[in-house]
């Protein structure tokens, strides 16, 4: 496929006939549908949707289960189009997701969000949990054969533990089926304006091995997408590409009836760059070297090019999971080891800087059991077991312009660490159905954690020695989180509960090199922070109406966060640095809509969350006044999308059209510097023919070529870099064939 025209020039004869395409049929599409709802008054069905929220021995339905939670399933994933998690995630009541760099993305919920310490929000890859230490950036996994992704707003301490503080996002893939041997294949093409070509190819096959006895499911994605963002001064278009490869295999051994053994083992491999860009979509970066003499700027270098802008990952996930299941009882083992490494790079103001992770590796076990079976009593318990261990390396490439003899470079390593965890917590819950409509659940959860970080650097260790200041540092935290819950069930079509549930992130160490700054300039910082805590109390109601054709749900929440783990920055004698400290805390409102309707073949949906956190207490440091909304939190959210089905002699015919919209985010750094994003507004269409065994779509993302800015934090943009941009709009096809 031909790649489209510069930004700047008009949209391709293909772009065009693309564009023309996508109205002329969502307006046939759109008078078909009113011509269908005006003859017909036969109403259908929405299919139920069931979840494991509740980790329980039985499953239990969306409309049915006492929280806010979002379930998102493979199929309509499949049906959309979606090439991303995070992009699904977008479409979630109270969630939005920020880039700062290609590495990962930081997912928030309810306003929860963090820069420093472990991520707010919970995510997990079947029952095989992601957790890193002092990582709140998770990956964007391709969605592809997946069962569903569900996502449980609001605290979630008790169940799912430490980093759940705003909520939890589990992704749950197909598993082998044990009497069919099937798959399927995907295959696509596009064109982005003013960018490169992207294809994919991605399929899935399932094998059974002994008949119902062993069966085996692999998966693979190839998604290669041309890049849209320029270097000028380097002479470099579209340089921003991504090669994203994963694959997943999954091993399910039937023992006995009541015995399943599941191996699984998931790879991710990304390799990207910066997304940063100005209007044009342009970054015009130079290499300036240092006056020695002034500390001003000297001799320009050169441009920077993108060899300087990488942002790379690798991610491996063994599991095993082994099930017991008996009339009364459920028994769960995972067992799991996360092994991954990354590579980020930042030019900018004639600094290069690389931080690597070359070792991140986590290991997992939980046991849990639960009960099983109709009775007025359902309870599950548990014992986690947490082992992680994080290698970081900091390095800078600076030029220093020396009289006399010219430009010099200047490399060296600024930081090497080594930060390990070890914890352990044990929980449970119990529900009891106190009469045929009121239902009370109460959880509780202990933990403990111990966490040490152990400065490498020879330089700093022998300064750390000589200022008194311990290293390696340990802390030791430990929580007592729980969950209160009363469902009232006054018939089969409604459901109102109200919910408090607590959760928490564990807390840390700072740096060796911040810590030697803030004693060299009588900085008072601390050598271990603690812990932060979320309480959120919560009012909520689900509706099936219209003979199961509508589904209604709507909460409204209070939340109050405490000891809030913040990014500030000092003054040293060598330059500004970074640390981290418990802040002052936070108080939030909101509520968060969804709306599910089915008319014949035409489907509406829509959601949206209306939040207002903010600060309790200033804290100047880190750019922070009471009052002011809580960083990279949205106050609004809105998602809302309409698929239309119809059949076309044999065959039928599908179009979906969606939008979701986020309003703008501020973010803070020292000197109460503030950067705030624009509202950004995404819209997505498809529509496709499909057979007995195959199907053809033409697709859409960002029809209306939305080019605002995306996200970006604030000691970033204080140092001159530009905010992410989303891609533009690209048109492309899609071909599948299932056997």
């Amino acid at each position: 496929m031909t790649a489209l025209p510069s930004k700047n020039g008009s949209l391709s004869l293909q772009s065009l006939i693309a564009r023309s395409v996508f109205c002329a049929s969502i307006s046939i599409l759109g008078a078909s549908a009113l011509a269908q709802n005006s003859v017909s008054d036969k109403q259908a069905v929405i299919e139920e949707v069931v979840v494991t929220a509740l980790r329980r021995g039985e499953e239990t339905g969306l409309m049915d289960t006492p929280l806010a939670v979002s379930a998102l399933t493979g199929d309509l994933l499949e049906a959309r189009g979606t090439s991303s998690v995070m992009g699904a995630l977008t479409s979630v009541p109270g969630v939005s997701v920020v880039r700062n760099t290609n590495v990962g993305d930081s997912v928030m919920i309810r306003g929860i969000s963090a820069v420093v310490g472990d991520s707010p929000v919970g995510y997990y890859l079947d029952d095989l949990p992601y957790t890193r230490i002092s990582a709140n950036i998770l990956p964007d996994t391709n969605p592809y054969d997946l069962k569903r992704i569900e996502v449980l707003r609001g605290p979630q301490g008790t169940l799912f533990g430490a980093g759940s503080a705003g909520g939890t996002v589990r992704i749950l893939t197909n598993d082998p089926v044990l009497d069919e041997f099937s798959g399927k294949i995907t295959g696509g093409a596009s064109a982005t304006d003013g960018g490169g070509d992207n294809w994919k190819v991605q399929g899935a096959l399932n094998v059974p091995l002994i008949e119902d006895t062993l069966a085996l499911r692999i998966v693979g994605a190839q998604i290669d997408n041309g890049g849209f963002i320029d270097l000028p001064l380097a002479g470099e278009d579209d340089f921003n590409t991504l090669d994203d490869t994963s694959y997943r295999v999954k091993l399910l051994w039937q023992a006995t009836d009541q015995l399943s053994i599941m191996g699984s083992y998931w790879h991710s491999e990304r390799e990207t760059f910066q997304d940063w860009g100005d209007d044009n979509y342009e970054q015009n970066l130079l290499f300036v070297a240092t006056d020695i003499l002034t500390g001003g700027p000297g001799t320009v270098v050169g441009p920077v090019t993108s060899d300087s802008l990488y942002a790379n990952t690798e991610n491996d996930l063994y599991g095993l999971t082994v099930k017991y299941r008996t009339d009364s009882l459920e028994f769960t083992s995972t067992t799991s080891k996360l092994e991954g490494s990354y590579e980020n790079a930042l030019a900018v103001l004639g600094l290069f800087q690389e931080q690597a992770f070359p070792v991140l590796d986590t290991f997992a076990q939980e046991l849990r059991i639960a009960s099983v079976g109709s009775s007025r009593v359902n309870w599950n318990a548990g014992v986690m077991y947490l082992d992680m261990e994080n290698e970081s390396q900091n390095s800078v490439l600076l030029y220093l312009d020396v009289p006399g003899i010219g430009v010099i470079p200047n490399e060296s390593v600024i930081n090497s660490a080594v930060e390990t965890s070890e914890s352990w917590a044990v929980y449970g819950e119990i529900a009891y159905q106190l009469n045929d409509v009121w239902e009370i659940t109460l959880g509780l959860r202990y933990f403990e954690d111990e966490r040490t970080l152990e400065d490498k650097l020879p330089a700093i260790v022998d300064t750390l020695a000589a200022l008194g200041i311990d290293n390696p540092r340990s802390g030791e935290f430990d929580q007592v989180t729980g969950r209160f819950n009363l469902a009232w069930t006054p018939n089969d079509n409604s459901l109102y509960y109200a919910n408090i549930a607590q959760g928490f992130r564990s807390g840390g160490n700072n740096p060796g090199d911040a810590l030697i700054q803030a004693t060299l300039s009588g900085i008072d910082v601390p050598s271990t922070i603690d812990p932060d805590e979320v309480i959120s109390y919560e009012l909520g109601a689900k509706w099936t109406l219209l003979d199961n054709a509508l589904n209604l749900e709507a909460a409204l929440y209070y939340l109050d966060w405490d000891d809030i783990q913040a990014l500030l920055l000092g003054a040293g004698q060598d330059g500004v640095f970074g640390y981290a400290l418990n802040t002052e805390g936070a108080e939030g409102l909101g509520f968060e809509f969804g709306i599910n309707y089915q008319v014949g073949q035409l489907s509406l949906a829509a959601t949206g969350n209306f939040n207002q956190t903010e600060y309790t207490g200033s804290t100047p440091a880190a750019g922070i006044v009471d009052g002011s909304d809580m960083r990279l939190s949205p106050d609004t959210t809105l998602s809302a999308s309409a698929t239309y089905g119809w059949r076309i002699g044999s065959l039928g015919g599908i179009a979906y059209l969606g939008a979701t919209y986020f309003s703008d985010r501020t973010d803070y750094a020292a000197p109460q510097f503030t950067y705030t994003s624009d509202d950004i507004t995404l819209v997505n269409a498809r529509i496709g023919i499909e057979g007995d065994t195959w199907s053809a779509y033409l697709t859409g993302e960002n029809l209306t070529d939305e080019d605002g800015e995306f996200s970006q934090i604030a000691s970033l943009a204080q140092l001159g870099v530009d905010a992410n941009r989303v891609r533009p709009l690209t048109v492309g096809v899609e071909l599948n064939y299932n056997f």
